[in-house]
């Protein structure tokens, strides 16, 4: 089998949670990895390593294996909205998809992103020395995948997508309104997917702050050579479910500060306004509301 729709993004838009919520149908199924970057590789080192990266097509594929007479099939990877060729490929190899978007206020977004980066790549840089690295960064037009300002504005990389698919091959949500009433945007989800049995929404999925549970497991998720050796000994989707039981716990992520805010709303002011015009209405983000 093969897919036939993409939740592309954006990160900490709730692809995660819509995912899980999608894969509770029985008429869906949603690749057991979560983020395979497949569609990223283009925009990549060809020596860029990430442990649920899948380059090979192949390997890729038999993601989606274990669909039988689903309905719909698909994956998650929240970078394709903003590695730049992602729209093209994946229109290129599966021409028919459904594209499945979310946005949120950019300026929650990058907050929450440099915890990810964070956890991922240990670094003492402050949230604003790092907004102010990724937008220099970023006006230097190098790609970086992990530059969580540039994948903050939007509207550039939604019409990269509406280029490539049609307007009724593409949804977008609305983050702050999708948590507002997830059993509603959900079953809007599916019956844009072709399926008109609605889902019952049971148990939550976790949430997606992160941190080391003790000293131990900060030392080990910390070294480079217990990740390389972990990803080369266990699979992927078994290396997560251990990581959750064993490594990580849920915590509240730390507040912002108001001179971090200013910094961002200066950033993205502009941004919001090509959004607006884009999508045709109006953003619930009180950030940009005066």
């Amino acid at each position: 089998m093969k897919p036939n729709f993409f939740i592309v993004g954006g990160s900490k838009c709730g692809t995660t949670n819509i995912s899980y919520y999608l894969n509770e149908h029985p008429q869906v199924f949603v690749s057991e990895l979560n983020e395979p970057y497949y569609f990223c590789k283009f925009d990549v080192p060809n020596d860029f390593e990430r442990p649920s990266m899948i380059k090979d097509e192949t390997k890729y594929l038999r993601l989606f294996e274990n669909a039988t007479n689903h309905k719909a099939i698909g994956e998650a990877t929240s970078a394709y909205l903003h590695c730049p060729h992602a729209a093209s490929e994946i229109k290129k190899s599966f021409p028919n998809s459904k594209i499945i978007i979310s946005v949120r206020n950019p300026i929650e977004k990058a907050h929450s992103s440099y915890f990810s980066y964070k956890f991922m790549h240990p670094d003492n840089r402050s949230f604003a020395e790092m907004i102010t690295w990724q937008d220099q960064q970023r006006h230097e037009k190098e790609f970086f995948l992990y530059n969580f300002i540039e994948a903050g504005f939007f509207s550039k990389h939604i019409k990269r997508f509406q280029n490539e698919f049609s307007s009724e091959n593409i949804k977008i949500i609305i983050f702050e309104d999708y948590i507002k009433n997830e059993y509603q945007y959900i079953n809007s989800i599916l019956k844009f997917l072709g399926i008109d049995k609605p889902v019952e929404l049971t148990e939550q999925p976790k949430g997606s702050y992160r941190i080391p549970k003790n000293k131990i497991s900060d030392f080990l998720l910390g070294s480079s050579t217990f990740r390389r050796v972990a990803t080369k000994l266990v699979p992927t989707v078994q290396r997560q479910k251990l990581g959750d039981k064993f490594f990580l716990k849920q915590t509240k992520k730390p507040s912002m500060q108001n001179d971090e805010r200013k910094q961002l709303k200066e950033i993205y002011k502009n941004e919001v306004k090509n959004l607006e015009g884009l999508l045709g209405k109006n953003l619930p983000w009180s950030d940009f509301l005066d």
